[in-house]
């Protein structure tokens, strides 16, 4: 088998873990340690701090507005979010001024939840790519960093040069160069130029605005929330001592990372419909003799060759941006997994009888309910993706009913049609074998490491209702009520 067909699609844990440890470490000050301790060498430690943005500091590998930004709010960021972190972990909860240090715990989950997504991105990389972090520029650059980014160079592919015909070469190699093989027909565009336009039409839709006022405002919603429950229960919001100040604004700066994670959940129900778009366009293109003769990139369904340039052109477009596709489909999984994970962390508050503020039940409750809803949106458009497959299936299949019925009548009546359909009921089935095949049971769209069905968004509200259901039952077995300063009393 060739080994790049292999190598696109293939995940890396030993680069997703060095990458986790790269993420989860503080800039500027330990971060490039790790990089010179993991990379062995001076020089290429210096290109993985330039390049992974761990310590920026050339602008012949970064923008200076990229440098500034990364100085003046990402690394001032990261450093207050480790000291709040690193303050509750090591401070005596008495000098925290009543602060619940489980909110920093849980806040710090967000960045830690955004960080595990970013270092997937490293995992699917390929060896030419992953070696280039390490080497001088211009070999990797800030452009070549966009272009891999979902929420940057995915999201808009047109605009960023070269990178829709790197991913449709990619695509045309994994699939076997279907497109570069010489054509058995000439009428009309040739396959190539038939896939490059149902790939723009599908890619050059843009975000809609409305994913940027959701992600801000889910996350404001849940920093609202903290805030207002502090509030009404007399909580400090910003503390008077250094401890309780690096706590709260770590845990108010961790939160608002959350808009990472909420986007990425955004993009992904985008990236799920473009491709939907794609096969969409495509099936709605095979189509009989007598209808497509007004449309040159048709393809002939009542034709041998049609129906086998149509398969081709069908496994480059499932093949399109493949590895962003994984990282499409793990992004939404860990998204639904930190659900999971505060579902479960309400449940052992409710179980434990831990002691915790009332504003900390507030931020998981309200974190639950905001994932729910973006995680369901993620999950309907990747189960559309799905569906398509199934679309498709019953096409081919009416079609060959309809070539059967009609061979059926024409043998009753004794009429000969002159043509003979044997060879196009032949190759139906074997379509339809191959589409099940390939996209239900072999590679189908997947959530969780499930098939994107039907009952998918059902079964994870399920669980996310029946554990809050569960910590409610605990809250109340347990005999749970709550002081006039907010904090739990058994």
């Amino acid at each position: 088998m060739d080994s790049s067909r292999v190598q696109a699609s293939q995940f890396s844990w030993q680069r997703f873990t060095t990458s986790l440890i790269y993420e989860n470490l503080p800039p500027v000050f330990a971060s490039p340690i790790a990089a010179l301790l993991i990379e062995r060498s001076f020089v290429r430690a210096w290109n993985v701090c330039q390049h992974r943005g761990l310590m920026v500091l050339s602008t012949r590998y970064n923008p200076l507005p990229f440098i500034l930004f990364s100085w003046l709010v990402i690394y001032p960021g990261s450093w207050l979010v480790t000291l709040g972190m690193v303050t509750v972990v090591l401070s005596d909860a008495s000098t925290l001024g009543g602060i619940d240090p489980l909110q920093m715990v849980c806040a710090y989950a967000f960045l830690f939840c955004r960080r595990l997504i970013i270092s997937v991105k490293y995992g699917y990389f390929t060896d030419t790519e992953y070696a280039a972090i390490s080497g001088p520029a211009p070999d990797w650059h800030f452009d070549k960093t966009a272009k891999k980014l979902i929420a940057r160079g995915w999201s808009d592919p047109k605009n960023f040069p070269g990178l829709m015909e790197a991913e449709l070469e990619e695509a045309d190699r994994l699939s076997g160069s279907k497109l570069t093989l010489p054509q058995s027909k000439t009428d009309g565009p040739n396959l190539k130029e038939r896939v490059k336009d149902i790939l723009d039409q599908a890619y050059s839709r843009k975000v809609p605005a409305w994913h940027n006022l959701l992600v801000v405002g889910s996350v404001l919603f849940i920093l609202f929330a903290l805030v207002v429950s502090k509030y009404e229960s007399g909580a400090s919001i910003i503390g008077t001592t250094p401890e309780m100040m690096a706590v709260n604004l770590g845990t108010y700066l961790a939160i608002l990372s959350g808009m990472g994670i909420m986007g990425f959940g955004l993009m992904c129900a985008f990236d799920f419909e473009r491709r939907r778009t794609a096969n969409v366009v495509l099936d709605e293109r095979l189509m009989d003799q007598a209808v497509n003769n007004a449309d040159k990139n048709a393809f002939d369904r009542s034709d041998p060759h049609g129906l086998g340039a149509w398969m081709d052109a069908r496994k480059v477009i499932r093949s399109f941006g493949r590895r962003y596709l994984y990282r499409v489909q793990s992004y939404t999984s860990i998204l639904l997994c930190f659900s999971f994970l505060c579902v479960a962390f309400l449940n052992f508050l409710a179980w434990t009888q831990t002691s915790h503020h009332l504003s900390t039940i507030i931020v998981l409750v309200s974190t639950i309910i905001v994932i729910a809803f973006i995680g369901s949106f993620a999950m309907y458009r990747a189960i559309q993706l799905q569906q398509q497959s199934y679309a498709v299936r019953s096409n081919l299949l009416n079609h060959l009913l309809e070539l059967e019925v009609d061979g059926a009548v024409n043998s009753a009546g004794h009429l000969g049609t002159g043509f003979d359909t044997t060879d196009i009921k032949n190759i139906l089935r074997q379509l339809d074998e191959n589409v099940n095949f390939e996209e239900i049971v072999y590679k189908p769209t997947s959530i969780l490491g499930y098939r994107a069905d039907n009952g998918m968004i059902g079964s994870v509200l399920g669980v996310l209702i029946t554990g809050m259901l569960l910590a409610v039952q605990g809250f109340v077995d347990t005999g749970i009520a709550y002081a006039l300063n907010g904090w739990s009393a058994y």
